[in-house]
């Protein structure tokens, strides 16, 4: 077995029966918290539906609702009170409510914190060695040329046709021994010839003979020999390669042999340890007498269960706005792409049919997080009122699960891409961000948010305005994890602009 593929086997061992113990252990007890919370009449009503919707979702509200009746314990009735003005009860609805509404979790991943300094582990892999092309301590595939990230010599001395030379060579190589059978040689990229096996690369045939580029000579090898252990060669070619075509002899070496180890990439398969710092995340409330005069009297709204609820929405657009703001921050640093709403004729019909090319746009910014991780792809859009309105225009947009039209909420999905929309104080009206999402590995995600207690206030304060103000805060932490998953998409010329 080869010297890297066994690094890599043993830092998996080692690594694996961390994360799934960890990841195990959560599990198992969310789920007791959830059955727990499920039989408490009122606040545990639902949980069990949204169990069955998404049993990470439910785990996490459970989660946090034990941190909010820690919190609570801890206070006295009149504490409770005079803070929140409403009863222990009602501030456990406002986090039943509010909590699983959120949709950062969503898109992004939600970390139900336990203490204070909880710790997830997720893997990084990073390069080791600095090998034909590659970068030490990047997450960078090494230089594209090569077919295969080990055992591959490109030998590219005097690679350049001028239209009349014939005959190539080279004296040696800098790898050798060469791998016997595994010599390509190729003319602008195109494979012209290989070795026999014995040191000979064979004449070309008539029906071997390939275009030496487009409307020129045809172009094989006329005869050619190589040392396999020195590495040294000489090609003669039926015609000269083309002015400016690239000559290229490519093979593989014994990697086995003791004096290449230090040519091997290297990859390393990094545990990664982010421990959530918890931070209040704040925002003040006010409002007027007469706002609850007019609640009990006029419009005959209980002013505590308007408060529950006004409080429920406060709290999901907290947690939804820091997150989704710090990913369309974070797209910034990767490539973005364009599309034109432009229609190519006038009418309504063009204007559905230009639509319908934004999936080339989404496929795009798929293509750019995988061409940067070699992994990844679009499966969470969110966006501004505009640019996901638009989104509705297309043919295959699907309404079903839409959410009520409160802070950030799902509008529907495109060929299974959940869609958010979000004011444009939060993204741009004309933008989107594409996300990655792993629901194979929850914690190969680009933001990770963490929470421990969800829901904190301040006393309330009366004013002789006539005014009061409270402070609402939740507790917890957000990181950017992988930036990488996240890719900005500018729509211009849109009808609804």
């Amino acid at each position: 077995m080869r010297l890297r593929e066994a690094m890599q086997e043993k830092i998996e061992e080692k690594v694996k029966p961390i994360h799934e113990s960890d990841a195990s252990e959560r599990k198992q007890e969310g789920d007791k918290l959830v059955e727990s919370w499920s039989k408490k009449k009122g606040i545990g009503e639902g949980l069990v539906k949204i169990y069955e919707k998404s049993p990470e979702k439910a785990r996490d509200l459970a989660f946090v609702l034990k941190w909010e009746e820690k919190h609570l314990g801890r206070l006295t009735e009149t504490q409770i009170s005079t803070a929140f003005s409403t009863t222990p009860e009602n501030v456990m609805k406002i986090v039943r409510l509010g909590y699983p509404n959120s949709v950062r979790g969503d898109v992004f991943l939600e970390w139900s914190m336990q203490t204070t300094r909880d710790s997830m582990y997720y893997l990084y892999p990073v390069y080791d060695s600095a090998q034909r092309g590659s970068t030490i301590n990047q997450h960078l595939i090494e230089s594209s040329t090569y077919r295969y990230s080990t055992e591959i010599v490109q030998d590219i001395n005097n690679s350049l046709g001028n239209g009349s030379q014939v005959t190539f060579t080279s004296v040696s190589s800098s790898q050798s021994p060469i791998v016997p059978y595994s010599v390509r040689v190729y003319v602008g990229n195109v494979l012209v010839g290989n070795d026999n096996g014995s040191g000979v690369f064979p004449a070309s045939t008539g029906e071997d003979l390939v275009p030496n580029q487009a409307g020129e000579t045809a172009i094989g090898i006329s005869s050619g020999t190589i040392n396999y252990t020195t590495g040294q060669y000489s090609i003669v070619f039926t015609s000269a390669p083309a002015s400016g075509a690239q000559v290229i002899v490519e093979y593989n070496y014994n990697s086995e042999v003791s004096t290449n180890y230090g040519n091997l990439g290297l990859v390393d398969l990094q545990l990664r340890d982010y421990q959530f710092r918890v931070r209040p995340y704040p925002l003040g409330v006010s409002w007027s007498k007469m706002t609850e005069l007019l609640l009990g009297t006029t419009l005959n709204i209980d002013a505590e269960e308007a408060l529950i609820r006004g409080a429920a929405d406060e709290l999901k657009k907290s947690l939804d706005f820091q997150a989704l703001r710090l990913g369309y921050t974070a797209a910034y640093g990767n490539s973005s792409v364009s599309f034109d709403g432009s229609p190519s004729a006038g009418g309504e019909d063009s204007t559905i049919e230009r639509a319908q090319a934004i999936t080339n746009a989404i496929d795009q910014a798929g293509d750019i997080m995988f061409n940067l991780l070699q992994r990844g792809g679009v499966t969470k859009i969110y966006g501004g009122p505009n640019a996901t309105s638009y989104l509705k225009l297309h043919k295959r947009f699907d309404a079903s699960g839409a959410q009520p039209k409160v802070g950030a909420h799902r509008l529907g999905s495109i060929d299974q891409i959940d869609i958010f929309k979000v004011p444009n104080a939060i993204v741009p009206q004309n933008e989107l961000v594409a996300v990655y999402r792993n629901d194979e590995m929850p914690e190969d995600v680009s933001i990770a948010c963490g929470t421990l207690i969800p829901l904190y206030k301040t006393q309330k304060l009366e004013y002789k305005n006539l005014y009061s103000e409270q402070g609402l805060a939740h507790f917890g932490d957000l990181k950017v994890l992988q930036p990488g998953y996240l890719v900005r998409i500018v729509l211009s010329n849109l009808p609804l602009a």
